[in-house]
């Protein structure tokens, strides 16, 4: 939470040095220019733009923090997923108004300009669905089963559970606060893989946060909590693991 408020913080500073304090040198691409490019730049209209999309980016960064600090952490994290990927290719195609650098003579946008403006829509697009499918990917029921030797979590961040690693099964109506990921998905209340957990350190996780009663498995080295967004099915899988416990 703290870093996308950081981030969103930057942004707008950024937005009102560009801006208002015509700090343009601070715009990729205009930066880079050799003086004589920079002249058929309109630069007070590429700062007003510019400045306007910092504000926008460090406006959705610091009003998805909140959304997750208040509880309402999937909103959070759509927001400030989907927002960037919307706004960047408007802004890409609207920044050429401003570079006659980028214009034919008769105003119309050059063809390379074109076929590079697609060239970074088209990346950012399968960047964007690779990060929907991955979002749905992991939030997904987890398939579980077990017999006599293994537990086997089949999903994201899969494991084995051997049942002769098993020290303790119980049956828990909370768990203590999740302090950080150190290696899995985070989504919403949906958490798999690896995190660290107040009083009780480094484990896996397969849970459904906020929804209990959670399956947790004390291991010879570490522990596994699981649990489905069914207390039924919860209850059904603590059941199977007690008959083989």
């Amino acid at each position: 939470m703290y870093i996308f408020i950081f981030i969103g913080t930057l942004f707008i500073v950024l937005g009102i040095l560009i801006k208002y304090f015509k700090f343009y040198w601070l715009i990729s691409g205009y930066n880079t220019m050799s003086k004589e490019k920079q002249k058929n730049v309109d630069t007070e209209g590429l700062g007003r733009l510019m400045g306007n999309f910092a504000f926008l980016l460090g406006g959705t960064f610091v009003l998805g923090a909140i959304l997750i600090s208040t509880g309402l952490k999937t909103l959070g994290i759509i927001l400030i997923t989907a927002i960037p990927f919307v706004l960047t290719p408007y802004v890409l195609i609207k920044v050429q108004k401003y570079d006659k650098n980028a214009l034919d003579p008769d105003g119309s946008m050059k063809k390379s300009t074109r076929i590079i403006i697609g060239i970074t829509i088209g990346f950012m697009a399968v960047i964007f669905a690779f990060v929907i499918w991955l979002s749905v990917y992991g939030a997904q029921e987890l398939n579980i089963t077990v017999d006599d030797k293994i537990i086997n979590i089949r999903g994201m961040y899969a494991s084995i559970v051997h049942t002769e690693d098993i020290m303790e099964v119980v049956l828990l109506d909370s768990i203590p606060e999740v302090l950080r990921k150190n290696n899995g998905f985070d989504f919403g209340n949906v958490l798999r893989g690896k995190f660290t957990l107040e009083s009780i350190g480094k484990g896996r996780l397969y849970i459904n946060n906020g929804k209990p009663p959670y399956v947790y498995l004390r291991l010879k080295k570490g522990y596994v909590i699981i649990n489905y967004s069914s207390s039924e099915k919860t209850q059904e899988l603590y059941n199977k693991i007690r008959l083989v416990f």
